[in-house]
């Protein structure tokens, strides 16, 4: 799955107005900034969708004991969970976007260490992972509502916690060799994560209205 635009090259972009949107007329420059905004929108989609694609595919390969398909997965979590992160270093600083890519790393290990407890069949290992992926959760939301004050954290909690209670099921539903069950929990994640995507890609907007 290829990212189609570089959320990092775009903000960076944004941060820097075009020559030509000095002598652009109102009309102009109103389309430009829609079709910034909708740029954004359709990055951060990918980026996300990147985010869910690869580690179904550690779960995928875990389950079936390929431990040299569940590395690269892994490797592409960390990776796209970085470009997320560094996404937002242009508007909130590379410091909000080192804390970020921590809270996101956190997520990963969460839901990895389910992962893990379930192919190990340890009960008190996937309790172990479900209380960090909720603590988590609640960390996320409260660090993302504090830099954008158009993510109420609330809102946010109860996306990441289905977020999260997703992943979840879809891991138990590849350990019973549950497919089609699967199936389903993988389009209801695939919407979902679009949602939280377009729900980030619209504060942003609405906080930076001079970047975009």
């Amino acid at each position: 799955m290829k990212i189609r635009t570089s959320v990092l090259l775009l903000l960076l972009t944004l941060c820097v107005p075009p020559l030509a949107s000095f002598a652009a007329d109102t009309r102009g420059s109103a389309d430009s900034a829609q079709s910034q905004a909708l740029t954004t929108r359709l990055a951060l989609r990918d980026l996300w969708l990147e985010h869910i694609f690869w580690i179904r595919n550690y779960a995928q390969a875990n389950q079936a004991g390929d431990s040299r398909q569940a590395a690269v997965a892994s490797e592409q979590v960390v990776s796209n969970a970085t470009t997320i992160a560094n996404s937002l270093a242009p508007l909130y600083g590379q410091p909000a976007a080192d804390q970020l890519l921590k809270l996101l790393a956190g997520h990963w290990g969460a839901v990895k260490h389910y992962s893990d407890a379930s192919v190990a069949k340890s009960a008190a290992g996937r309790k172990a992972a479900v209380a960090e992926l909720t603590s988590n959760a609640a960390a996320l939301a409260k660090f993302l509502a504090a830099a954008n004050p158009y993510l109420p954290e609330n809102d946010l909690l109860a996306m990441l916690g289905t977020h999260g209670a997703q992943h979840i099921a879809q891991i138990d539903q590849l350990a019973a060799h549950d497919y089609a069950a699967e199936a389903k929990t993988w389009q209801a994640m695939r919407a979902h994560i679009l949602m939280l995507a377009d729900t980030l890609g619209a504060a942003l907007v609405k906080q930076f209205p001079d970047k975009f």
